[in-house]
């Protein structure tokens, strides 16, 4: 590095006559910024240059001087440039030690559940040329091969009698997985967890199995164990093809239910008792009037005079289902709902809830409104339905690895499994149905929105939504796959003390990416809409 006089032909944006110069091995000028500084500058006042090993450029012998432009090459100069104290240095010389620190401990598995034990062996997977029953392996071709394996498995009864007799465990844990997976398809979890525990204790360590069972308590809903289940994976063999992708989509959905559980049992709802779940605020001294979520209350709170609304009750009509009582304008006497909840329900005795048309809408689509927990306000504060999870295949009852669209038919293409749980779970909850809901039908219609186009379903598992967070310097954080692949996975990542060189590369060209796809949506609803009109026409 040194101070040295400029050329005259590069361009400075100070008037002096000299420039700081970083000159690599082959003395060639790398990088540059203008000598208005005593020493050499922060590392982000360098800028390439493309310099040969002359003292002097000569345009017309190809040794140009490049001006200061905006840096383009793959290594920035504030990685490179640096002028730091020896504490400094000693701490990055700590940080990078600590890095290496945590690969290894990711690499060992020291942070994940431990390895499972017991069974038959520890082989992760049957041993090379293992001939496996024919009834397996026709299950391998997904749910269309189903029934044919399954009516295989009821014929080789007896010939897995003889391989167990002759202990063939393996041909009996990789039929165990494949009626797993055909029990999972059609949504007979009990069974399903049976036969692939089956095959677990057989062989605790098998790879495939712990993968099925990762996926099988995902659309049970059971994220946190799912989660688990995809680590003991990554212990068992951190090679597992697709065991980074499940680890993200599993974080992914443990993240979202965590997101939503507070705004389904809101502080108001510590008070309820055995009758009564809370005040309901209206607004425009009406029962009927527009909910006022902020201003509920609990049952054992006095409202006062000048509230609006009315008392939610627990017990009254159909089993899980809400009443309401004491609904009142601003004029009434001071009271609380715990009592008005036990006096309707001593009222009602028996004979049905006997609700005015105005309380009974609100308690049945009170989801409609703005309101802070409509899953628990409809549904009761048990098992909440599959609709008010914010998973959208638990929403429509899809399997969470139901197959997408083969390479190059992304665009109007829609799988068959989708297709029949949507049309499924909208006549279940269409509102003109009985026991329908408009909420559910809303809810019903927007998972299948995101399922059906694969950029808005890769943002859903990937959770490509979530809000970063903003580093110290402004600039973004990593986004959540980034978080749970260095969590899991931290030797992909390069040590970056300074933080990441290249997001805003990144970042530039994800948006540009989002640019062509938005104006290929645009052209495509632009075609759609010419050709509507053009029938028109013709007509």
């Amino acid at each position: 590095m040194a101070l040295v006089a400029a050329p005259e032909d590069v361009k400075r944006s100070t008037g002096r006559g000299t420039e700081w110069v970083m000159i690599d091995p082959d003395k060639a000028d790398r990088l540059r910024h203008d000598g208005d500084t005593y020493i050499p500058g922060a590392g982000t006042r360098w800028s390439h240059v493309h310099r040969t090993k002359e003292a002097k450029s000569n345009p017309q012998a190809g040794t140009s001087v490049a001006a200061a432009e905006e840096d383009d090459e793959e290594e920035l100069p504030w990685q490179v440039v640096g002028i730091n104290g020896l504490d400094m240095l000693q701490k990055l010389k700590r940080y990078f030690a600590f890095y290496k620190h945590e690969v290894q401990n990711a690499i060992e598995g020291r942070n994940l559940p431990p390895l499972p034990m017991g069974g038959m062996g520890l082989q992760t997977s049957p041993p090379e040329g293992k001939d496996l029953p024919q009834a397996a392996l026709a299950m391998e071709d997904g749910p269309d091969g189903c029934a044919e394996g399954v009516a295989s498995v009821s014929e080789a009864q007896a010939e897995l009698q003889k391989a167990r007799a002759a202990k063939d465990h393996w041909a009996l844990a990789a039929l165990l997985l494949r009626v797993a997976a055909c029990l999972r398809w059609s949504r007979d979890f009990e069974a399903a967890e049976k036969a692939v525990r089956g095959a677990l204790d057989l062989f605790p360590r098998y790879a495939a199995a712990l993968d099925e069972l990762g996926r099988l308590q995902l659309d049970m809903g059971l994220y946190a164990q799912s989660l688990r289940t995809f680590e003991t994976l990554l212990r068992v063999d951190r090679t597992w093809s697709t065991v980074s992708d499940w680890l993200v989509r599993t974080a992914t959905l443990v993240r979202r239910a965590d997101a939503t559980a507070p705004s389904e049992k809101p502080a108001v709802l510590s008070g309820r008792t055995k009758l009564c779940v809370a005040w309901r605020q209206t607004g425009a001294c009406s029962p009927t009037g527009p909910l006022e979520p902020g201003s509920d209350k609990p049952c054992t709170e006095m409202i006062a005079r000048g509230a609006s609304g009315f008392c939610q009750c627990e017990g009254l009509g159909a089993p899980g289902a809400h009443g309401s009582a004491a609904e009142s304008g601003c004029a009434h006497e001071p009271f609380t709902c715990a009592q008005k909840c036990i006096e309707r329900q001593q009222a009602e005795s028996g004979e049905g809830p006997r609700l005015s048309p105005e309380a009974a809408t609100l308690a049945t689509e009170v989801g409609k409104r703005p309101h802070a927990e409509p899953c628990s306000l409809l549904r009761g504060e048990g098992a909440l339905p599959d609709w008010c999870h914010p998973n959208h295949y638990q929403v429509l009852g899809v399997r969470c690895d139901f197959p997408g669209p083969p390479p190059g038919q992304e665009d109007n293409y829609e799988s068959d499994e989708l297709k029949r749980a949507y049309k499924r779970r909208s006549l279940q909850f269409h509102p003109d149905k009985r026991g329908g809901s408009a909420v559910a039908f809303q809810r019903v219609a927007d998972a299948y929105k995101v399922l059906l186009d694969p950029e808005q379903r890769r943002i859903f598992d990937e959770g490509a939504d979530f809000p970063r967070t903003v580093q110290s310097d402004g600039a973004e954080g990593a986004t959540h796959k980034q978080e749970v692949e260095k969590k899991y996975f931290p030797e992909r990542f390069d040590f970056e003390p300074f933080g990441d060189p290249h997001s805003d590369r990144r970042e530039s060209a994800a948006r540009k990416q989002r640019l062509l796809e938005r104006r290929r949506q645009e052209a495509l609803a632009r075609e759609a809409h010419n050709s509507n009109m053009q029938g028109k026409s013709e007509l």
